[in-house]
């Protein structure tokens, strides 16, 4: 009893340290910490959570939990369901860590890669007629070569990533069969 005592004592601290690591690693991309918290805890717990169980596991407010929840089902990497019968809602995450990197691509682009694009583009279709001092040269010689690189990305971003479809056959590519 005491063997398995132990070793659930430390399935539970390998547990918290993912969870860490995974916020301060989520942090310095941007990404709210306990948002990337609560994605970490749904993911390696093998069974969906209600809120209440997020909420003592992760000692964090209610209504942390629930805006942050909200933005993970809106990234497209944590699904709310219930058990027929109970009236609770449960969160689990997407167990396919191959295709939640591919959501979270996607999400990044959209809030990140997309709108910079657009605001790149709008600066080189405003450009004035004639302008030919060197800084304005430079200027637009720098936001074409930009507009270059973002469209390469997005077109590397479409073959591979644009759907869960287009990402799974890119993996089987590389040799992954389950996808």
């Amino acid at each position: 009893m005491g063997e398995q005592l132990s070793a659930t004592a430390r399935v539970r601290q390998i547990q918290d340290q993912f969870i860490m690591e995974w916020g301060r690693m989520s942090s310095s991309w941007g990404i709210n910490r306990t948002m990337a918290q609560i994605h970490a805890l749904l993911f390696i717990a093998g069974q969906p959570l209600s809120v209440d169980e997020i909420i003592d596991r992760l000692q964090i407010s209610r209504g942390n939990a629930s805006m942050n929840l909200r933005d993970l089902i809106d990234w497209g990497i944590v699904k709310r369901q219930r058990r027929q019968g109970d009236r609770k809602d449960l969160y689990a995450s997407d167990t396919d860590p191959w295709m939640m990197f591919a959501r979270v691509v996607r999400e990044r682009k959209r809030r990140e890669l997309d709108p910079t694009q657009k605001v790149i583009e709008e600066c080189l279709a405003q450009f004035p007629d004639g302008a030919a001092d060197e800084e304005a040269q430079v200027l637009h010689s720098r936001l074409a070569e930009l507009k270059s690189v973002f469209e390469m990305v997005d077109a590397v971003y479409n073959e591979i990533f644009r759907t869960d479809e287009t990402f799974a056959q890119t993996l089987k590519l590389f040799g992954r069969k389950d996808s």
